[in-house]
């Protein structure tokens, strides 16, 4: 079987099936290479989501490809010789269609090491969880191109494989509007239209096994439609098909919930050598060489006030982000620790500035209080420790550029701190980092003197 199924790749469609394959998902995965790959930080999570949502347009290509496979006997006449012979069904069509499923697995998993190659060539984290989704919708790829063989062989028309590409497009998208936001009906479109939140969010266990029935019900249906020709294998057929889209419509969750879960291993800390200790989680560990001479920058800036932290961690989410920068704000610290939000300054492609975000406020800027309105004061502080004139303010939207408005008012406050006795400054200062722990909305007076003893 193996000559024969080497015949095949030569001679059939397969190879052009697969060339097609491989250049939609390419042109999807490059069409969203800022989200994954941006600024030189490569996410593997996020390349999955990405590889994952090309689905919407591959499945209907490998249907379509498949149909033109089974087309070639029944156009040919082929079928009238093979059926003469006494070998049976199934022997006849599992070459050609074996060949076909292994040129669109080749294909599409081609597209994931192209990716995932890029992603390490940073040194960015690579994890074994992330290989789940490829692997399955391999599984949901090979079923439809099968059907689509079996079409083939029932059908020969010349418009069947551009009408069936199209309706599979038309089926998912129409059935998920059908079914209207937050419905399990929204589940038929292969499209995710939710993206992860945090570079720590992979696919979730619920929307690989509905994708995993889809696969096992397309492969089922196609394999019995093809290879068999009584009733009962064409009825187990459509049942296989009815069960595979009945899991993924029923099994997967609509909305983040549904869809996202978080990595463990892409979560865990990774910590620098020496002391002060500075942790980022695994998905930034190559940024950690970076990162942790200005951890300890700030960390030093921070003991110039009493009781302050002797760690420094990345900000992380226990549970899947909702897209709402509130919910970052909300993680407290552990005793002795301060953390910082880790992103990457669109101008320059290097992580912002880390001194800085953990000396905002005496190091409560991220203290679990939820976002505070006064930015000002807690710029003067980070200035103040930073032995500085001024800090920039990040936004995690535009970056720096926002807030550079602000730079005179924070220019004027370290001017006028610093214009105090020592013991004076020190004590504004602690006092305005424990309004903060104590989530006090308006900050500015501990700083000025005017707060209430």
């Amino acid at each position: 079987m193996m000559r024969q199924v080497r015949v095949e790749l030569r001679r059939s469609n397969a190879p052009a099936v697969a060339v097609l394959l491989l250049a939609v998902g390419a042109l999807g995965t490059a069409s969203m290479y800022s989200f994954w790959q941006g600024q030189g930080q490569g996410q593997w999570l996020r390349l999955g989501y990405v590889h994952a949502s090309d689905m919407f347009f591959l499945v209907p290509l490998a249907l379509a490809g498949g149909t033109v496979l089974g087309r070639r006997d029944r156009r040919t006449r082929a079928d009238e010789l093979t059926n003469s012979t006494g070998r049976p069904r199934w022997q006849r069509v599992l070459p050609p269609m074996t060949a076909l499923g292994v040129a669109v697995a080749a294909a599409h998993l081609l597209v994931l090491a192209a990716g995932a190659a890029v992603v390490a060539t940073g040194g960015a984290h690579l994890g074994v969880r992330g290989l789940a989704g490829p692997l399955v919708d391999v599984l949901v790829l090979v079923g439809a191109a099968w059907v689509g063989v079996a079409v083939g062989r029932l059908w020969s028309s010349p418009l069947l494989p551009p009408l069936l590409a199209a309706a599979g497009l038309v089926a998912q998208e129409g059935i998920a509007l059908l079914g209207g936001s937050g419905s399990r009906l929204t589940n038929a479109s292969l499209m995710i239209s939710w993206p992860p939140d945090t570079p720590w969010e992979t696919l979730s266990d619920r929307l690989l096994l509905s994708r995993l029935a889809l696969g096992a019900g397309l492969v089922l249906a196609g394999l019995l439609l093809a290879a068999g020709g009584s009733w009962l294998t064409r009825a187990g057929a459509l049942a296989g098909l009815a069960g595979g889209v009945a899991g993924l419509v029923l099994i997967g969750v609509p909305g983040p919930a549904g869809i996202w879960q978080l990595d463990a291993g892409a979560r865990r800390y990774v910590c620098a050598d020496g002391t002060p200790q500075v942790c980022v989680t695994a998905v930034h560990a190559h940024l950690l060489p970076e990162i942790t001479p200005e951890a300890r920058r700030g960390l030093r800036a921070l003991a110039k006030l009493p009781g302050a932290p002797t760690r420094a961690v990345e900000l992380r989410l226990d549970t899947i982000g909702s897209n709402d920068s509130e919910q970052w704000h909300r993680p407290r610290p552990a005793p002795g620790t301060v953390q910082f939000h880790l992103e990457v300054d669109p101008d320059t492609g290097r992580a912002a500035d880390v001194a800085e975000r953990i000396a905002m406020g005496g190091g409560t800027r991220w203290s679990g209080c939820g976002r505070s309105g006064d930015d000002a004061a807690p710029a003067i502080v980070a200035a103040w420790l930073l032995d500085t004139d001024t800090v920039r303010l990040w936004d995690s939207w535009t970056g720096y550029r926002y807030a550079d408005e602000q730079q005179p008012q924070i220019r004027a406050g370290v001017r006028h701190l610093r214009a105090l006795p020592e013991p004076e400054q020190v004590r504004r200062v602690t006092a305005l980092r424990d309004a903060a722990a104590r989530c006090e909305p308006d900050l500015m007076p501990a700083l000025t003197g005017r707060a209430a003893p």
